[in-house]
């Protein structure tokens, strides 16, 4: 899996403090736009767009995490 730049695991960080603060998340693409903090391609937050950033990064997470059983077949060369 791609890693995170500097800029999204800045961004992850900062959305995930904010939420820990009890913010909703329009509340937070309102508080990252007076700051005129941007996304990773230069637009202005929305709501929808921090929850998604929080979702995908605890989903990724996840995904990483999972152990998966080992998975062995009868193979042979002749």
């Amino acid at each position: 899996m791609p890693h995170y730049t500097k800029y999204q695991y800045f961004l992850y960080e900062t959305l995930s403090e904010l939420r820990e603060k009890g913010m909703t998340f329009n509340r937070i693409a309102d508080h990252l736009n007076k700051k005129r903090i941007l996304s990773v391609r230069g637009k202005l937050f929305k709501g929808a767009h921090v929850h998604s950033i929080l979702k995908r990064k605890r989903m990724r997470d996840e995904k990483l995490k999972r152990e998966y059983p080992e998975v062995r077949s009868d193979f042979y060369m002749d």
